[in-house]
């Protein structure tokens, strides 16, 4: 089975992934980092050198490979959902952290690296994404306290 975490930058996807892939005995992937070491360059670095458009399309591919593998936990990009034909794509099950808007601010407070907080606020993302990322979800857990979460996916799971 693939299982593909969703939500906001900060949501913890990563740091819950990891934590889940171990719990599931599964291989965790970061869908960001895999990109960066594809492409030899930071997520910062590739939408300022190609554009947003750009990483859009190197992310649907890579959700094409992805097809190809079992027993693997995917730490999705926030803007994954941006792209609705994705959903198809990502035939696992699809897990929604969903996180309120004042602890994803404090966990993203003087965070540098992300290049959409450039041009827009967390709430602003938010707002935009959340019917997104709902549409996209088959289970949506609230990530405030990680264990809570994990335990709470592993009988969703069941």
């Amino acid at each position: 089975m693939r299982i593909y975490l969703i939500g906001m930058m900060g949501s913890g996807k990563s740091t819950l992934g990891k934590e889940l892939a171990k719990a599931l005995n599964y291989t965790f992937i970061d869908m960001d980092h895999y990109i960066e070491e594809k492409c030899c360059k930071f997520i910062d670095e590739i939408f300022r050198d190609y554009g947003e458009a750009w990483f859009r399309a190197f992310e649907t591919n890579t959700l094409k490979e992805f097809k190809k593998m079992d027993n693997v936990v995917i730490a999705t990009g926030g803007g994954v959902i941006k792209n609705k034909k994705h959903k198809e794509i990502m035939d696992g099950k699809c897990i929604y952290l969903s996180v309120p808007l004042d602890v994803l601010e404090a966990r993203l407070e003087g965070d540098e690296t992300r290049p959409l907080l450039k041009t827009k606020t967390v709430k602003e993302i938010l707002e935009e994404r959340i019917p997104l990322y709902e549409y996209f979800a088959d289970i949506k857990v609230e990530n405030v306290n990680m264990e809570s979460a994990i335990k709470e996916i592993m009988e969703a799971l069941k």
